[in-house]
């Protein structure tokens, strides 16, 4: 598994809770944010199939990614508040293959980023920090 982007990038981390998230009575972070210009592609994080696309008005434009970790288990990846996919549901894609562009979608993007996720369950990439991973653990844990 590779990250989608350098870590020097990275403007938002797995469970993090900010001023403004306590301020708006919000929970913690439910994923990573790599802070990219508008239209960048962005990677696959490792060999999968696409199983969902979809518009959200919190996350935007969201394709899911299922891919296996390197004990056999099944995880999904969401890619949200895309401009654009690159791929339709059903997609066998390649680690490093374009999943879709970098965007601003959906009512919780502050700007042009990519919000990675990681749920052992295809509803959990939509739902609560609880239901999700650190996605740069998993990264680190399944290279």
């Amino acid at each position: 598994m590779r990250f989608p982007f350098e870590p020097k990038f990275i403007t938002g981390r797995f469970g993090t809770l900010s001023e403004f998230r306590k301020k708006n009575g919000m929970q913690p972070h439910s994923g990573v944010d790599w802070a990219r210009p508008e239209g960048t592609p962005i990677p696959a994080i490792a060999n999968g199939t696409i199983v969902l696309q979809q518009f959200s008005q919190v996350l935007g434009n969201v394709s899911v990614l299922r891919v296996m970790d390197k004990q056999g288990k099944l995880w999904y990846v969401g890619f949200c508040h895309l401009k654009a996919e690159g791929h339709g549901v059903g997609t066998k894609v390649q680690e490093g293959d374009t999943i879709g562009f970098v965007g601003n979608t959906g009512s919780a993007s502050s700007g042009s980023h990519l919000h990675l996720t990681v749920s052992k369950e295809l509803k959990g990439v939509f739902g609560p920090t609880s239901v999700k991973i650190d996605p740069i653990q998993f990264i680190k844990d399944n290279k």
